[in-house]
């Protein structure tokens, strides 16, 4: 690792570095870019590829060592940096130089091999550190050095455990020692013994051996390396003085005696006088570590580790290893969809890391212009639906951008970071502004901001899914199924097994929010992310309409689909039924029928207006067929659409049809002039509003709506095939309308008709009081409520009956003035009209 032979290092030193300018071009090599990283040392345990090194100090001059680094990889291209492990304190009696070192496992627990100045002997010493696990903590195993004699010789110690469990530690610059260890792992095993080389072993004899001037093949310099292949036992060194080559030895046993087999890699330009190996086969791949200077400001005191991936020759040995920029390739994917430590890195520009606590790292220096980059990152076709990341800063802040393929590609995220007070005062910032992306891609995390300036640190991220993301909010259950009106992609509004309502909406800027439904208002609970959430009460089945009110504002929820309704545009939210509700509902395999809008000119309004019109599904093939006529209103505060979007009258004709329950009809729904709620004007009665309100319709109906429907649509149009019904004001529309007009209509039904009022002696000139005129002329009437409403429906029944009155009375079981009430009534209604 550090080289003292007889050729003057200062001289060296300044050739190297006037030849050897740091690489950098963005590649894989160096393998780390936020620290110096010396002497690798690589350890395979539990899948995970381990890399312990050293760190030069940032502007060194020399060899200036003070600590122990560790960096982790499953796919050998995204490394995470575990910070510094050990350092000179870590053993009392060192004061300097944290040189070259290495870990082995053994029963269980993890030794960590290294060298440092000894202030008890003054010369280089071997010590051993020890942990129960390959990230520490560690400590000093024994408190003392392990071996030390006063010379400057004792460095890079490595340690081979042989097949029959005997361990064995060789280190040493010029000459090589060695020794066993007992089971133990921390005292020497008999005596410390130097390593016989011979020009046949090494290339060279002896350092005191060696003829002045001679030429030789090779010589052995330092940082041994020890491993078996097959019967052979392989010694891996930096060769040749300085500067250093990487050669190897074999023999036949772990004490030698050695054979050279040639360089490994030979003097390359690296940017490193120095170099030091370690070997290591992971996942069925063979890889070689060594060290190179070629970071901006690096060099032979500035280095920093490289890994080649090679294969064996067929005899075991060594191939020539060239080093390169572009590294190893990735061997496996990135999961993105976890917490991810910010200092998991397979490339950077500008950054450093900072230890925060035993083995939690965070990245600092984040300016405009740098960037982390993370390699083969699969999003798979799982689609990100949010991004977090854990962040701090003591001045302005900035942004946090994610792009794909190139530090210029795609932006798919972009996360405001802002101050926070302090460096390590982290706070998770989170944005659902995620572009949708799949496949295998590299990832850029960019922070931006002010020039210049450092912007913030970096501690974590992490992309979810939508499954991943609603889990987080702890709001997300297997019980809670997303609600059938929400718009497509939206997992909010949710229900439960027992129908109550949660709600999730994203408004970090508001102040107070509440779910206004059912005529209750729920508060929302705001958490640290900015998510609103809040669960009703149990809701009975159905449609229901609900607003937001955000700061005081109604308003709607973004994630719901929209309905006409309350007067306004509404979000809505069904409740679902168990199967007694498939009537209402698209089945697979029946015949679908169209509702089409239709524009229409009114000429006793002067203005355009539209219905909606369904038709059935045999209308299209059925020739010149004409059907009958259900004229159908929807209630007040709602619009013509309301029947076909918040009642499905189209799914329950279809089902009746298709059933063979009702006759195809065609089903006219207009708007009944009501959607505005109506206004007590100045001096008028409660009498004369009711009568005023939506009477527009009533001149709509008879002559523009009709004339227009019989004219474009093949209906039959006489009174006995003309029907009319309506909901809440829509069925005391229909009242008005059908008694009016007995030359129009043979058929009436209200459901939860706003009748109230009407009293049944003396309205419309008494029409009741002839029950038998009027039961000839009205061939089916039929009124129904929900048993939860007080609407009077049942009290004015049983008066029409009382006069004699054909009525059918229906009630909903448990609903209230709702949809659901109303589809029902539409159901019971439907198959009593037009029959032969």
């Amino acid at each position: 690792m550090k080289t003292f032979s007889t050729i003057c290092l200062a001289s060296l030193v300044a050739g190297t570095a006037a030849m050897l300018a740091p690489a950098t071009a963005e590649a894989q090599n160096p393998v780390v870019q936020t620290w110096f990283t010396t002497d690798p040392a690589p350890m395979v345990h539990n899948d995970t590829f381990y890399l312990y090194t050293g760190n030069d100090a940032d502007g060194a001059d020399f060899f200036w060592m003070n600590e122990w680094r560790l960096y982790t990889s499953t796919d050998m291209v995204n490394w995470r940096d575990h910070g510094p492990q050990m350092s000179i304190g870590t053993f009392a009696w060192g004061d300097d130089r944290a040189w070259a070192a290495q870990v082995v496992e053994r029963n269980g627990k993890f030794y960590w091999y290294v060298c440092l100045h000894s202030k008890l002997s003054g010369g280089m010493a071997i010590g051993v550190a020890v942990a129960d696990s390959p990230i520490g903590p560690w400590k000093d195993a024994i408190g003392k050095p392990l071996y030390e004699d006063g010379k400057w010789d004792h460095i890079d110690p490595t340690v081979f455990i042989d097949d029959d469990g005997q361990a064995y530690l060789y280190w040493g610059n010029p000459r090589i020692y060695y020794c066993k260890l007992n089971d133990d792992m921390v005292s020497v095993k008999g005596e410390v013994k130097l390593m016989e080389m011979t020009e046949a072993g090494f290339g060279a004899p002896n350092p005191d051996q060696r003829v002045k001037d001679k030429k030789y093949k090779d010589c052995y310099t330092e940082g041994p390396w020890v491993r078996k292949a097959g019967t052979k036992y392989q010694l891996i060194y930096a060769a040749g003085g300085v500067p250093e080559h990487i050669a190897y030895s074999e023999s036949d046993s772990p004490t030698g005696p050695w054979t050279y087999k040639g360089i490994i890699m030979p003097l390359s330009d690296t940017g490193s006088f120095t170099n030091h190996a370690g070997v290591a086969d992971y996942k069925g791949h063979s890889y070689f570590c060594y060290h190179t200077g070629k970071l901006p400001q690096g060099g032979g005191f500035g280095r920093s580790v490289a890994i080649e991936e090679f294969k064996y020759n067929a005899d075991g040995s060594f191939p020539t290893i060239l080093p390169t920029q572009e590294g190893v390739k990735p061997i496996g994917t990135f999961n993105p969809y976890r917490k991810v430590q910010a200092e998991v890195i397979a490339y950077s520009r500008g950054i450093k890391s900072q230890p925060y606590g035993h083995d939690n790292v965070y990245l600092s220096d984040l300016h405009t212009g740098d960037y982390v980059k993370v390699r083969n990152v699969d999003f798979g076709d799982r689609q990100p639906a949010a991004f977090r990341a854990s962040v701090a800063s003591a001045l302005y802040g900035g942004k946090l951008e994610l792009r794909i393929d190139s530090l210029r590609g795609e932006k798919i995220a972009e996360a405001v970071v802002p101050p926070t007070g302090g460096w390590e005062r982290f706070i998770t910032i989170e944005t659902r502004d995620v572009k949708p992306v799949s496949g295998v891609h590299d990832l850029y995390l960019v922070p931006q901001g002010f020039k210049g300036t450092e912007l913030f640190t970096f501690d974590w991220w992490q992309l979810m899914d939508k499954e991943q993301y609603y889990s987080l909010l702890s709001i997300v259950n297997p019980q809670l199924s997303t609600a059938p009106t929400n718009i497509p992609g939206y997992d909010f509004p949710k229900l439960d097994a027992e129908r109550r309502a949660h709600f999730c909406v994203h408004a970090p800027a508001c102040g107070r929010m509440q779910v206004d439904i059912c005529g209750k208002k729920y508060d929302m609970e705001k958490d640290a992310r900015g998510f609103w959430t809040a669960v009703t009460d149990p809701l009975v089945a159905g449609f229901h309409y609900y607003f937001l009110i955000v700061d005081g504002m109604s308003v709607i929820d973004p994630s719901s689909e929209t309905f006409y309704g309350c007067c306004r545009m509404a979000s809505g939210i069904e409740v679902p039924e168990g199967e007694e509700g498939d009537y209402y509902r698209p089945q697979i395999g029946t015949p679908k029928g169209q509702v089409r809008s239709c524009s229409y000119y009114s000429d006793s309004q002067k203005e355009f207006r539209r219905a909606m019109v369904y038709t059935p599904a045999e209308y299209e093939t059925s020739g010149k067929k004409r059907y009958p006529v259900l004229y159908l209103q929807h209630g007040m505060g709602e619009d013509e659409t309301g029947w076909s979007t918040q009642g499905h009258m189209q799914h329950i004709m279809d089902n009746l049809i298709a059933a063979g329950k009702c006759e195809p009809m065609i089903v006219v729904m207009e708007s009944g002039d009501v959607e505005a709620p109506f206004i007590l004007r100045e001096g008028e009665t409660m009498a004369e509003v009711h009568a005023r309100y939506g009477a527009t319709f009533y001149d709509v109906i008879i002559k523009d709506l009709i004339p227009m429907i019989d004219s474009i649509f093949r209906t039959k149009t006489d009174r006995e095939n003309r029907a009319m019904a309506g909901l809440s004001w829509g069925g005391r529309q229909t009242f008005n309308t059908v008694l009016s007009n007995f030359d129009k209509f043979a058929y009436l039904g209200t459901f939860s008709g706003a009748l109230f009022g009407v009293d049944v002696k003396t309205c419309f000139d008494g029409v009741f009081n002839d029950a038998a005129k009027y039961n000839k002329q009205m061939k089916y009437m039929f009124m129904g409520c929900g048993t939860e409403e007080n609407f009077g429906t049942g009290k004015m029944v049983d008066e029409l009956k009382a006069l004699g009155i054909h009525v059918d009375f229906y009630e909903s079981q448990g609903t209230h003035h709702e949809w659901l009430t109303w589809r029902r009534c539409f159901k019971e209604f439907v198959p009593n009209l037009f029959r032969k």
